[in-house]
């Protein structure tokens, strides 16, 4: 397998548009660090988002650094929205597309990423191998991963596929 942090580039460069069509929110914030932050202060008010955290994914930094990432890596779906905003570093979020092909997303500082609950992904770092990012959450934050095939029956990942059919 090749290293799953390099830009894997498929030569099909993927638009703002088709990552709507997919249900995915994509915003780069240009702003100052506090900028930024006001603008996510603004969001959280607009979304009804009540909670954050913050990881750093860091070999010296996160206990238990190779499960992590292969656990981050192993293709799953949530039953939440994940919504992260990348403070610092860079890395990838691998979506599936309507087709079931991969589509590799780049996060770098100042992105503001919001996955649709039930979409088959998984993350990686890149070649930095570093990143820090804020997750939003409407209740209590939670991570809670369902692995393929395990969830291809899950409620929310048939409301995702009906919902890209239907309505994005």
């Amino acid at each position: 397998m090749a290293d799953q942090r390099e830009l894997h580039d498929s030569g099909h460069a993927v638009t703002i548009e088709q990552l709507h069509s997919m249900c995915i929110e994509y915003t780069k914030l240009e702003g100052t660090p506090e900028e930024n932050l006001e603008q996510i202060n603004k969001l959280c008010v607009e979304c009804g988002y009540q909670n954050r955290d913050k990881i750093a994914i860091l070999p010296m930094l996160l206990e238990n650094y190779e499960a992590k990432l292969k656990m981050f890596f192993a293709e799953h779906i949530h039953e939440d929205e994940e919504i992260r905003f990348v403070l610092e570093g860079r890395g990838f979020f691998d979506v599936r597309d309507k087709a079931d092909r991969w589509v590799r997303i780049l996060v770098e500082q100042g992105d503001l990423l919001v996955v649709p609950a039930g979409i088959y992904h998984r993350f990686s770092l890149d070649t930095s191998n570093y990143i820090r990012a804020m997750g939003l959450f409407k209740e209590d934050p939670k991570w809670t991963p369902i692995n393929r095939p395990e969830a291809d029956t899950n409620k929310y990942h048939v409301d995702y596929q009906r919902s890209v059919t239907e309505f994005c």
